[in-house]
């Protein structure tokens, strides 16, 4: 029973950091209208560059089709655009528009220096324990998930 309530805990616990996260996010970037998903396909956008929405799945831990929703949504903002392969015309990226990215970096800018001021308060050795738990939790999933393939 208590592996039960220790994966209830573990879940709850990255649940509440996730919501802390996306309202910290959401309080910076709410004068540009974004949600927090669509906030995250764009700051993915700006880090990585144009990317395949398969790709952009992926590394969102999202499906295809609710990214793919997510990105019809911010064209019609023209927050991003979808561009054909010049190589290979079936395939099509998406990346944030110019006007868009100059906003959203400012703006990622300012992020940043509150996730920094986060880390600002914390000692050394408390961001080394987080640090390590977290990279210890990836682990632990990493392999769940290769036993289960």
């Amino acid at each position: 029973m208590n592996d039960v309530r220790d994966g209830i805990r573990l879940l709850r616990t990255i649940k509440r950091v996730m919501k802390n996260a996306h309202k910290i996010m959401g309080q910076r970037f709410k004068d540009l209208n974004l949600t927090g998903p669509q906030l995250f396909v764009v700051i993915a956008l700006i880090h990585h560059g144009k990317m395949k929405i398969s790709d952009l799945s992926e590394k969102m831990s999202l499906s295809n089709s609710t990214v793919s929703g997510i990105i019809d949504r911010l064209e019609k903002q023209g927050s991003v655009k979808r561009v054909r392969s010049k190589e290979d015309r079936r395939i099509v990226y998406v990346e944030v528009t110019s006007e868009f990215r100059k906003i959203a970096e400012a703006k990622h800018e300012e992020v940043e220096k509150t996730f920094q001021s986060v880390v600002d308060i914390a000692t050394p050795e408390e961001i080394d324990i987080i640090n390590k738990g977290l990279d210890t939790l990836e682990e632990v999933m990493d392999r769940q998930k290769m036993n289960k393939e």
